[in-house]
């Protein structure tokens, strides 16, 4: 993953989550935390980001108004949630497929916010 295209992520995450700290993006997107530093301190100069100090609410937020792009999930995402949602409604056994589970997984922690 390239810079434009981490920093891309960081914003879509924080525009999910609205908060998280360095540690989390750090260990999401698989670099150091002085690189996540780096990459904050640049994206503040074009986006509504902020940093905030602090062992419990520390970290780096998003305003709250602001919403990089509108989120949509894919069509097989759709499809997971959809066949989950009738197995509910007919009360029937779920049985997920592994690419199945594995999509299902991707939009919990897509969707979620990382607990600290």
């Amino acid at each position: 993953m390239g810079t434009a295209e981490r920093r891309t992520q960081i914003m879509l995450i924080l525009c999910r989550r609205r908060h998280d700290t360095v540690l989390n993006l750090a260990k999401e997107l698989g670099v150091s935390t002085r690189t996540i530093l780096r990459d904050i301190e640049v994206l503040s100069i074009t986006e509504p980001i902020y940093t905030q100090c602090g062992r419990y609410g520390g970290g780096i937020y998003v305003t709250a108004e602001y919403t990089m792009t509108r989120m949509y999930m894919t069509e097989k995402e759709l499809a997971v949630l959809h066949k989950l949602s009738k197995l509910a409604d007919e009360k029937a056994i779920c049985e997920l497929s592994t690419d199945e589970s594995v999509l299902l997984k991707s939009i919990i922690s897509q969707y979620t916010k990382q607990k600290s």
